[in-house]
This record gives structure tokens, sequence and C-alpha cells, in this order.
């Protein structure tokens, strides 16, 4: 069962390690800060939006009081996806190709090496990697090496579950895949190699985003993560700036849209990768766009 967990961890923190947002109603985007959002609407009861990362760091999971008051009290509790079993088994076995096709017959030589040696640095044998697709070697590479597979986001879910509290997903499964599976082959490869290139940077990576989340910092997380996945030099610059739209921009609209609901009903508690809630195309502008007021508690 936990391999499970660890696949879909991986999958997920490709979504990317995502993170971190006072009050946006200035145009200022350096006063972005915070990750406990408080959303209402004059004559409703108010709901709260979470911004996580998807990680195991102790740190991050453990809930400031306030935060972990505010979701034991909720009325509902929304997640990107929902994380039960089938869920995880469709994440995982996507990850994977069918019948004869491989990795190895994809990637040139030298390509086909670096991936198995980065792989193997993350515990994964040669004869298991090679049935990889390239974008499950993206997304397992953006992950750094996991112990426990209790990221934040998991840890959550369960909580909620143990609480009896109804739980409810923003994206189904397939529609996160697809954001992966609409990539060709051949875009897949190129984005393959952006991210070899910068394996090795991987360690600090990692660190200066859990820094930064736990600062709380939406603006300097946003710069950051945007430098990171649309690097300048990239010879491929509008392959990585869809990506990214699709990654993020596209995939916040849609959650606004179906996070309604529950805003209707009041008191629920919704977390996502706090990369998705900053910025002009961010869930707390779109929110405001609709007339909500969005004021940081945390």
């Amino acid at each position: 069962m936990k391999l499970f967990f660890r696949e879909h961890y991986r999958f997920i923190l490709l979504f990317i390690i995502t993170l971190v947002t006072t009050h946006l109603f200035a145009e200022d985007l350096s006063l972005q800060q915070g990750l406990l959002w408080q959303i209402s609407k004059p004559g409703s009861t108010p709901s709260y939006l979470f911004g996580t990362i998807h990680s195991e760091d102790t740190r991050v999971n453990q809930l400031p009081a306030l935060v972990n008051s505010f979701f034991e009290q909720a009325d509902s509790a929304s997640f990107e996806l929902l994380m039960d079993i089938p869920t995880l088994l469709k994440s995982a076995s996507a990850m994977f190709f069918t019948g004869e096709q491989s990795l190895e017959q994809i990637l040139d030589e030298d390509l086909y090496n670096q991936v198995i040696n980065a792989l193997n640095q993350q515990g994964m044998p040669a004869n298991v990697a090679k049935r990889l697709k390239p974008w499950a070697v993206i997304a397992m590479l953006n992950a750094p090496p996991t112990k426990t597979g209790e990221f934040l986001d998991l840890l959550l879910y369960k909580k909620a579950q143990q609480l009896k509290m109804p739980t409810y997903g923003l994206e189904k499964v397939e529609e996160q895949l697809r954001v992966f599976e609409g990539l060709s082959l051949e875009e897949q490869v190129i984005l393959l190699r952006e991210t070899l290139a910068q394996f090795e940077q991987m360690p600090r990576i990692f660190d200066k985003l859990h820094e930064l989340y736990l600062q709380r910092n939406l603006t300097a997380l946003m710069q950051f993560s945007t430098e990171y996945m649309q690097p300048n030099h990239s010879p491929h610059e509008k392959l990585v700036k869809n990506f990214y739209k699709k990654l993020v921009d596209d995939r916040n609209v849609k959650m606004v849209k179906r996070m309604q609901k529950r805003l209707q009903e009041g008191n629920a508690f919704i977390a996502v990768g706090a990369l998705h809630l900053p910025g002009k195309n961010g869930i707390i502008k779109l929110l405001q766009a609709q007339g909500y007021q969005v004021l940081a508690l945390y």
C-alpha cells in the first residue's frame, strides 16, 4: 500500500512541489504573504483556503494550531484529488508503458543511461525504470527521495477521514494525467532533457522551496518556482511555458469553478498546492473577481 502512496506523492509533487498567500487587493505582488486564507461573501458563512506543499518534511507536516483548529472545525474538506485507493492505483499504473514499448526504445543511449543512473539514485531498479513513460520520469526526478510517503496533503486527507468529514476532489485523476498524456513523446523527451539538466541542483531547489514555504512568502515562492520551471536559457521556452500554463493556470480556473458548491455551503476547508494561490491567474485573484473577500489569517 505504501508503494502507491509514494508513487502518488512523486506524481503529485511535480504539480509543483506546489507552494505558498494578506489581502491581494493590491496589484503590488510583493505583498503576497500567507498560507491560510478566509474566503467570504456578505450573508454567507466563511470558508478557508490553505496552501500546501507536497512534502513529508516534519516542519511542514506539523500544522500550526490556528490552521489545525479551522481544519478540525470545518464541515467539509476539499483537495486537488481524492486520495483514495482507486485514484492512487490509476495514477501509479498510468506512469508505465503497456505492451512492448519501453523507455529504452524512445531515448538515445546516452539519455537513457542518464535516466537510469538518476532513478537508481532514488532507489528504482533499471528493470522497472525502463517501463516508465518519459513524463513519469520527469515527475519522479522532480521529487526528493521519499522515506515515509506521509506528505502534507495525504495527512490532511487521512485526518479528514478519521474525523468522518465529507471529502471532495476538485479534479479527477484522469484530468491531471491528461496534462502529461497530452504531450507528444517528442515533447516529453524535450522536457525530460530539461529536467536532467537540473538534476544535480535538485537538493538545493528542494531546500529553497521548503525555506520559502515555511516563510509563507508567496511572492518569492512563485518567482523561484517560475524560474525553476521556465529557465530563460531554454531553447524550448515556448513548450515549457505552455506546459506551465496547463500545469498551473488552467487548473486554477477549473478548481475555482468546482469549489463553488463548497463555498456556498460555507465552513469548507480547501487545501491545494500553494503555487495555485498567488499571481494574476491564481486562485485568490480568481475568487476576488467573483466577488469574494479574501483575507490572510496565517
